[in-house]
C-alpha cells in the first residue's frame, strides 16, 4: 500500500515542486498550509489537502493524524519582517511540527533549513560541518528551527533528516526573480544591450527547485540520511561575473566582463550596505515597482514579479557562498540541473511563455 507523506507549506514556492516529486515516486500526499494562504500552485496537484495553523499543536497533531512521513517546509522568507514574526513562522511551528510528529510516530521527518545558517562562509566550499553562524532574522530563526528538530531527533528518537538548500531559482519563483530576473529585463527595457561587469568577484552556486525535490525524496527513503543534514546545490560555481552575465545574456544583454574587483572593498560595502536604514531601501523597492508596473503595462505582463533589493541580499558580497554537495551525492543522488546556465535558460524561457516577463527570444543578440 502507498505511503502517504504530508508536505507542510504547501502553498510555497518549493512544496508543489516537492508534491510532484512525491507523487511521480508513488507516494500518497497530504498538503497544507494556512486557510487564507494563496492556493493556486496547488490547484493542478494531486494531493489531499489540509487546511491548519501549526502554531496551534493540537492543530499540527491532527493534521499528521495517519501520515507516514512529514516534509516540514512551512517557513517565512523576507528580510521586512519583524524578529517576532520570524521566530513564530520558522522556529515555533518547527517545534511544533517535530511534536506533532513525534506523537503520531511518523517514520521519517524531512525538516526544510537554509544554507544561509553558515553565515559568512570561513572556507569554501562550504561543508555541513562548518560552523553556523547566521547573520541575518531569517537565518537565524530558520538554524533555530533545524537545532530544535535535531534536539527532537537526539533527545526523543525523531526520525529526522535535514537539508540546506542554498539559493534556488526555477519556474514560479517569484522573490529571488525579483532581483535576479526583474531588475535586469528593466535594465534592457532602458536601451542597454551592454553592460561593463566585474572580471571575477566571489564564487557562489546556486540549485534548480526540480533538486530540491529530488534530493528530499531520495533523502527520505534513505537510511543512510538519518540524523543528517544535507547540502543541496548545484555543481557549477560561478563567480559574480559570470553570474550576472549569464542572467544579463538570457535576455538579450550582453556584458564584458572588465572591471577590476577587490574583495576587501566588496566586502566593505556589503557591510556598509546591510546596515543601511530600511526605509532607504522601501524607498528604492517603490520606486522600482513604479517603473516595473509600466514594464508590466507596457507589454502585457502578468505582475506576478516585484523588482527589489533587500537589505539581505547584501550578505552574499562576504565571501564565497559555494557550497559543498558530496555528502548528498555519496547517497547516490544525481544532479538533474548540475550546469546553472543551461537552467536558468530553460527557466527564463518558462517566465517567458507565461507572460511574466517580455519573450525577448525572436530579437537579435547584440554582437
Amino acid at each position: 500500500m502507498a505511503q502517504t507523506v504530508l508536505v507542510t507549506g504547501a502553498c510555497g514556492f518549493l512544496a508543489p515542486y516537492v508534491i510532484r516529486e512525491l507523487r511521480d515516486n508513488g507516494f500518497l500526499v497530504r498538503a497544507t498550509d494556512l486557510p487564507h494562504a494563496d492556493w493556486t500552485p496547488c490547484t493542478d496537484l494531486d494531493c489531499d489537502v489540509r487546511y491548519a495553523d501549526l502554531l496551534h499543536l493540537d492543530q499540527a497533531v491532527e493534521v499528521m493524524d495517519g501520515v507516514d512521513m512529514v516534509v516540514h517546509t512551512a517557513a517565512r522568507m523576507n528580510y521586512y519582517l519583524d524578529r517576532a514574526s520570524f521566530e513564530l513562522a520558522n522556529y515555533h511551528v518547527a517545534v511544533n511540527a517535530c511534536e506533532a510528529a513525534l506523537r503520531q510516530g511518523v517514520e521519517r521527518f524531512v525538516h526544510f533549513s537554509t544554507c544561509d545558517t553558515y553565515g559568512p562562509p570561513l572556507y569554501a566550499p562550504v561543508d555541513e560541518d562548518h560552523p553556523q553562524r547566521p547573520i541575518n532574522l531569517y537565518a537565524i530563526t530558520k538554524l533555530y528551527g533545524e537545532q530544535a528538530a535535531f534536539r527532537y531527533h537526539r533527545d526523543r528518537g525523531l526520525p529526522l533528516s535535514v537539508i540546506r538548500p542554498t539559493t534556488v531559482y526555477g519556474p514560479g519563483c517569484v522573490y529571488v526573480m525579483g532581483l535576479f530576473l526583474a531588475l535586469p529585463v528593466m535594465v534592457r527595457e532602458l536601451g542597454v544591450r551592454r553592460v561593463a561587469l566585474p572580471r571575477k568577484g566571489f564564487l557562489g552556486n546556486l540549485v534548480h527547485a526540480e533538486d530540491i525535490a529530488g534530493a528530499t525524496v531520495h533523502i527520505m527513503r534513505s537510511g543512510e540520511a538519518l540524523g543528517r543534514a544535507f547540502n543541496v546545490s548545484d555543481d557549477s560555481p560561478l563567480c559574480a561575473g559570470e553570474l550576472i552575465e549569464t542572467i544579463l545574456d538570457s535576455i538579450g544583454v550582453q556584458g564584458f566582463r572588465v572591471l577590476p574587483v577587490s574583495d576587501t572593498l566588496v566586502r566593505l560595502g556589503s557591510r556598509l550596505g546591510a546596515h543601511l536604514p530600511r526605509a532607504l531601501f522601501a524607498h528604492l523597492n517603490e520606486f522600482l515597482q513604479r517603473r516595473w508596473d509600466r514594464v508590466v503595462f507596457e507589454h502585457g505582463l502578468v505582475p506576478m514579479l516585484k523588482p527589489r533589493i533587500d537589505p539581505g541580499f547584501m550578505a552574499f558580497g562576504r565571501g564565497d557562498y559555494h557550497f559543498d554537495n558530496s555528502r548528498l551525492k555519496s547517497l547516490g543522488y544525481v544532479l538533474r540541473h548540475p550546469d546553472f546556465k543551461k537552467g536558468w535558460d530553460e527557466t527564463v524561457r518558462w517566465y517567458a511563455e507565461q507572460g511574466w516577463i517580455p519573450d525577448y527570444s525572436g530579437q537579435a543578440r547584440p554582437e
